[in-house]
């Protein structure tokens, strides 16, 4: 092994090719059960849209045409699967390391720490998120044209509306009338919690799906606590119950670092990429102490 920061292409191919040995069987299944569910989770939204049409073109309206997926609908359940993705697949990071024979082989691997972890980050952090939208949209695409084939060869009511396939960009689109902070917490919340399971994969081994997410809570817990008791100081609102009952309560909206922005909002804002970052840098040099 080398403990430099040298990156070299050849040695970078042959962790690939070291991972790819080990786990193929493993990547394959999951993303041939990644797309298998997600038609199937497709198709069973389809096809209880169209029994409920139905039902209502029979008894109530008499075209049919009442309830039609639509694409927009689609982009809440993709970046559901994008944080279940990143629970139990860029929460498996450094799986060679948690084993004991596993590790000693692994560390012994010629390369450096960097070129080890740049492998790790792409095989369980970028890899994963350039997949799973093309399997994501290539599900709905088949899905769609599945439930109208057979609509129109073995079901009665034809005349409703076909579910809509999703364009493939449309799944990144965001709403462009909420203001900038509110993107700031959405992409630092996309950004985080792939992150943090990276991060405990190589901190947690086999027990992060656990732990990570109870430190989470914790540190979570502790900021809010914080938070709770500098507004106490700084900031009370009163309620007033009749002329001799007056209570003291916590005012959450304030105190305003800028104009309706609190110091709650901006503290979450601030902690969520400063933790992006330093989860990386965590993980970099917890590999390094594990060669050591």
């Amino acid at each position: 092994m080398s403990n430099s920061l040298q990156i070299n292409g050849t040695n970078i191919s042959n962790l690939i090719r070291y991972e790819w040995m080990n786990r193929w069987k493993l990547y394959l299944a999951v993303g041939l059960n990644v797309f298998l569910s997600l038609i199937f989770f497709f198709l069973y939204i389809f096809y209880s849209n169209y029994q409920t049409t139905a039902l209502l073109s029979k008894y109530i309206i008499s075209d049919g045409k009442n309830i039609a997926w639509e694409a927009g609908n689609y982009q809440g359940i993709f970046f559901v699967g994008i944080f279940i993705l990143a629970i139990f697949a860029t929460g498996q990071s450094f799986l060679d390391l948690r084993e004991k024979k596993a590790a000693r082989q692994y560390l012994l691997l010629p390369a450096s720490h960097l070129e080890k972890y740049l492998v790790q980050f792409l095989g369980r952090f970028l890899l994963p998120l350039m997949i799973y939208p093309i399997l994501f949209w290539l599900a709905s695409v088949l899905s769609v044209g599945i439930v109208k084939l057979s609509i129109l060869l073995l079901f009665e009511n034809k005349a409703i509306d076909f579910p809509e396939a999703v364009q493939f960009f449309q799944l990144f689109s965001l709403p462009s009338e909420q203001p900038t902070i509110v993107y700031w917490i959405l992409w630092g919340i996309f950004l985080l919690i792939p992150s943090l399971m990276f991060l405990g994969g190589i901190i947690f081994g086999k027990l992060n799906f656990v732990l990570m997410p109870l430190s989470v809570l914790l540190f979570s817990g502790l900021m809010a606590l914080s938070f709770l008791g500098l507004s106490w100081i700084l900031q009370l609102d009163s309620i007033n119950l009749g002329e001799q009952m007056k209570f003291e309560v916590l005012n959450f909206d304030k105190p305003e670092i800028f104009p309706g922005i609190p110091l709650l909002l901006l503290v979450i804002i601030a902690l969520f990429w400063i933790a992006i970052f330093l989860s990386y840098v965590v993980s970099y040099y917890r590999l390094t102490e594990k060669e050591a």
